[in-house]
């Protein structure tokens, strides 16, 4: 199996240890996205989030738009747009524009969401969100097959119960970060059982996402990397596990310390060939597209620019 590699995952935030006018962050993403194309990237991949203080980017796709006008051979994907937030036709009919204006090159990446204030804002219940996905999913699958030309749609899932989803309808997954091999093989049994059941031939590969670092001196860039990752870590834990209501402060700050050191056990660092002899153990579990997050909310543009090109140097192995 060929691998591929894509870089991201781009969210221009402003955060709190580095904050930066949006204008500016968006101008760098530009810049970010000449330089993944000079390295020769599969492409360049972008999150998206709502109602939150850093200004993640709420728009993913227009952002995408924006990339495949400055750029001539590189891909885009949405990891992860949240589609119960969306309308399917709003999203089918702005991806085929792109996608017709970009030559092909976007790629869409939907998901479920799951932090309660995204659901208040856009009006919808977060307990409605499995059943908004079963009705609007095989909806925006034709939407995207129909196309001309056709946007390739992969489906985020970090359960199994997401992945069974997205196997009754064969559509390939791209796999959340903190997964770890163990519960991607669980994950890829109950994709594939429920494939087999529905009738459907599965994809013969599947997109997974990754924290990813290369450095060639671990000790010199790791103090700096450090409070990048756990700024985001504990972005996300507080976003994912909220306090239970009989719950203290103290306890609550320490389940979210557990959940930082838990994940940051899936970040792969090192030189170009350690990071790629670790890509390559993903290609066997049957993921030949991996998404190297190596943006962590708003990394000094010296540090992000160096590992961008360690990842160019590991792309060049992997992809021989």
């Amino acid at each position: 199996m060929t691998l591929r590699l894509g870089l991201g995952v781009f969210g221009m935030q402003s955060v709190p240890q580095r904050p930066d006018h949006h204008v500016k962050l968006y101008r760098d993403l530009l810049e970010d996205a000449e330089l993944a194309e000079a390295l020769g990237f599969e492409g360049i991949w972008l999150s998206e989030h709502h109602f939150w203080f850093d200004g993640y980017c709420p728009a993913d796709i227009a952002a995408a738009g924006a990339i495949l006008g400055r750029t001539k051979r590189l891909g885009v994907g949405t990891g992860v747009m949240l589609l119960p937030m969306h309308s399917v036709e709003k999203v089918a009919g702005d991806a085929t524009t792109i996608a017709r204006l970009g030559e092909g090159r976007l790629t869409l990446g939907v998901a479920l969401g799951y932090r309660d204030a995204e659901f208040d804002g856009f009006g919808v219940r977060r307990k409605d969100r499995g059943k908004l996905m079963d009705s609007m999913l095989p909806r925006l699958a034709s939407a995207c097959r129909t196309a001309d030309p056709a946007v390739p749609l992969y489906v985020g899932v970090a359960s199994a119960v997401a992945a069974q989803r997205a196997g009754r309808l064969g559509l390939p997954l791209f796999a959340d970060s903190t997964m770890n091999p163990a519960e991607l093989r669980q994950m890829l049994d109950a994709y594939n059982d429920a494939a087999s059941a529905a009738g459907v031939t599965p994809p013969a590969s599947h997109a997974l996402q990754r924290d990813v670092f290369v450095t060639d001196d671990r000790e010199r860039d790791w103090p700096r990397l450090l409070p990048e990752l756990r700024y985001m870590r504990l972005q996300y834990g507080g976003w994912s596990f909220p306090p239970e209501p009989a719950e203290s402060v103290q306890a609550y700050l320490s389940r979210l310390e557990s959940d930082v050191e838990a994940k940051l056990k899936n970040l792969i660092m090192g030189d170009a060939v350690e990071v790629a002899a670790r890509l390559r153990e993903f290609a066997s579990l049957g993921f030949d597209l991996i998404v190297c997050r190596s943006q962590f909310g708003n990394l000094p543009r010296d540090l992000l620019h160096s590992a961008v090109e360690g990842l160019g140097r590991v792309r060049a192995e992997v992809e021989s």
